[in-house]
């Protein structure tokens, strides 16, 4: 079994979500990813969840979703020591990954040209808020925070209630992905040239990246989106959701004729179909507010979960909307092992469920093959391999370095 990335190695400083889930997408793929980590309190995420049992381990949710198939090691970087560490380890790794806010890590003397004079051929990437350059490159930056910036919250939401931030961290999780893929495509180039390089990864790009198709209509013909909620920016009767028997509801994206048809069959309602107004998208789009109430009254019949089966036999884009206990355990979700289970995690004497990769392989795909580690719980590990001997990390230990 030879994964993507066997025997690639990465010094990972990075911490909370974008940094560690992009060196995790690499480290499901066979990199050995070692996660340096601040002695005592470790990842700002083992701080996040300690009200309840796996969050008093050090090992909360949210650390869990971003750090499987790591080693830890705990170093004080403001130790007089910590740069002979970090050398050693350098030397031998090929990627450094780094989030922290523009200018400290080079304050810290473990900056770009610092780790290149140890090991030039090294691909380093630094992931923050605006990038590492440009009047905003030093503001804080969360994941909030750029969705505002960025124009994402300015489409999200209901034009009676406002902008809204998107229910999960999407641009942190997208710029990992980013990042990820930065660093793979630097690996390869590196394979041809032999040369490594620094890559500069933003989440305010990666925002504009994730709304290309919004950004495009503005810049090309000037087209502002407004808050549709769950409706759509074409403004067909046919997309959005609708309430459904027993709560919950159903969420179309139909577009075309041949939706409109199955939809027509679907809900048993051919009076619609028959309308020669409704024949067209142009004609569903200028008679909007006659379908919606019609097709509404339809879907409020029967439950969502047999809305979204006769919709998609008959070839129509419809999902129930459902909560993220339902997801899980969904047959596809099964089916496609996207939700992995490890056992062994410090501290935690039960599996764990992480999710695994959005991809599956023909062959050496990505895999869990161990739980988040422990705090530290490598640190000797490491730096025996590193060539201390055990006096010496015994000593490193004493002197507070470790």
């Amino acid at each position: 079994m030879t994964q993507a990335f066997a025997g690639v190695r990465i010094v990972d400083f990075s911490q909370v979500f974008a940094g560690p889930f992009a060196t995790m997408q690499l480290g499901l793929l066979g990199a050995d990813v070692i996660k340096i980590e601040e002695p005592g309190a470790g990842d700002q995420c083992r701080g996040i969840g300690a009200d309840n049992d796996i969050g008093q381990a050090g090992m909360p949710p949210f650390f869990l979703a971003m750090n499987a198939n790591k080693r830890s090691l705990t170093l004080d970087l403001k130790h007089p020591r910590a740069f002979e560490v970090v050398a050693r380890l350098v030397k031998n790794a090929d990627v450094v990954v780094q989030n922290f806010r523009p200018g400290v890590i080079d304050r810290l003397g473990f900056g770009y040209e610092a780790m290149k004079a140890i090991k030039p051929d090294l691909i380093y990437c630094s992931v923050s808020g605006y990038g590492q350059t440009g009047p905003s490159s030093k503001a804080p930056a969360y994941d909030g925070a750029i969705q505002a910036v960025s124009g994402m919250m300015s489409v999200t939401g209901y034009p009676e209630n406002g902008p809204t931030r998107v229910g999960f961290t999407v641009v942190d999780l997208g710029t990992a992905v980013m990042a990820a893929f930065a660093i793979a495509g630097a690996l390869y180039r590196k394979a041809t040239t032999g040369e490594g390089q620094h890559l500069d990864v933003s989440m305010l790009d990666t925002s504009l990246a994730l709304m290309a198709p919004l950004v495009s209509g503005y810049l090309n013909v000037g087209t502002v989106p407004a808050l549709v909620g769950n409706g759509s920016v074409v403004r067909l009767p046919t997309t959005g959701s609708f309430e459904t028997e027993g709560g919950g509801g159903i969420l179309l994206s139909a577009m075309t004729d041949k939706q409109w048809a199955g939809i027509v069959k679907a809900i048993e309602r051919p009076d619609l179909g028959a309308d020669p107004r409704f024949a067209t998208v142009d004609g569903r789009r200028e008679h909007y507010d006659t379908i919606r109430p019609e097709l509404a009254k339809s879907f409020a019949k029967n439950t969502a979960h047999h809305w979204e089966k006769r919709l998609n036999e008959e070839g129509v884009p419809g999902s129930a909307i459902r909560t993220i206990a339902e997801v899980v355990t969904h047959p596809q979700v099964a089916h496609r092992a996207t939700i992995g289970r490890v056992s062994g995690a410090a501290g935690v004497d039960r599996e764990i469920g992480l999710v695994a990769s959005g991809f599956t392989a023909g062959a050496d795909g990505p895999a869990i093959t161990a739980p988040p580690p422990g705090k530290g719980e490598h640190s000797d590990e490491i730096l025996r391999e590193a060539g201390y001997s055990v006096e010496e990390i015994a000593a490193l230990r004493a002197g507070g370095a470790l």
